[in-house]
């Protein structure tokens, strides 16, 4: 789902409503490359929505040695390393709330049969808990900062946590309209960056005359527009996957998830 609306990108354009097929599918694809610009730049999708993820995602095994666990009925022998500690951090923020959170020592990231039973679910509050530190508009708590507390250490292997969980940010408050949590430099710069990319495209026509983007045409389409050309003219038309302003870098330094990043 698209951040931001095609329509608010034309405004900052200055297009007209009689908007032509090519300009809007060069104001499209500009969008989708400046979210998927932003979202690099940050570390995560920052739209609000359910997802399912495994952690650890990282390998602890290296230097390790190990623990014996028990449960009521079971004793399981616990692979240790340096890397392991009660903090865990999720990829997305801020968490909004978890639905469901299982740990299986074998649970081999959901890959293996029966993995993630009934017997793995964990309860909240007694056997984990987010680190809310933040509230919204309808006063439901926030983990701004996606570190998950558990009362043990959090296991080393690979794809043994499941969490089903929901992050991100609402459209009111991407769109500077929540009282508490304010996300719009991320809508302002997804919006700048795909106006100042749709730009270039713009610029490129003006000085080239008629026609489009120099470069052999190719199957590449700009969203429901027939006209298509070669993918790295249109890479260095557009920007790399990785270019954003330094005027957006500074907005966005707030956003970016820095723990998962360097823990990742």
């Amino acid at each position: 789902m698209s951040i931001v609306d095609i329509s608010e990108v034309v405004l900052d354009l200055g297009l007209s409503s009689s908007i032509t097929d090519e300009e809007r599918a060069i104001v499209l694809t500009a969008i989708r490359r400046a979210e998927a610009a932003v979202k690099r730049f940050i570390g995560y999708d920052p739209f609000q929505r359910e997802r399912t993820e495994y952690y650890p995602q990282t390998d602890f095994s290296s230097d390790a040695h190990y623990v014996w666990e028990v449960n009521d009925s079971t004793a399981y022998q616990r692979n240790l390393s340096a890397g392991v500690c009660n903090d865990l951090m999720v990829r997305h923020l801020p968490i909004r709330s978890i639905s469901a959170l299982y740990i299986d020592y074998d649970g081999r990231a959901g890959a293996r049969v029966g993995a993630f039973g009934v017997d793995s679910l964990k309860a909240e509050g007694t056997d984990y808990w987010p680190n809310y530190n933040g509230a919204d508009d309808d006063g439901n708590k926030l983990c701004l900062d996606g570190i998950i507390k558990s009362e043990g250490l959090w296991p080393t292997n690979p794809g043994s946590v499941k969490i089903i969980y929901t992050a991100g940010y609402s459209s009111k408050e991407l769109h500077g309209q929540s009282n508490l949590i304010d996300a719009t430099s991320i809508l302002e710069s997804i919006t700048e960056e795909a106006v100042r990319k749709s730009k270039k495209i713009f610029l490129l026509k003006k000085q080239t005359g008629a026609g489009f983007i120099a470069g052999p045409i190719t199957n590449e389409s700009l969203g429901d527009y027939s006209y298509s050309v070669d993918g790295s003219a249109l890479n260095r038309a557009f920007g790399g996957e990785w270019d954003i302003s330094p005027e957006s870098i500074d907005r966005l330094n707030d956003f970016v998830n820095w723990g998962y990043k360097i823990a990742g």
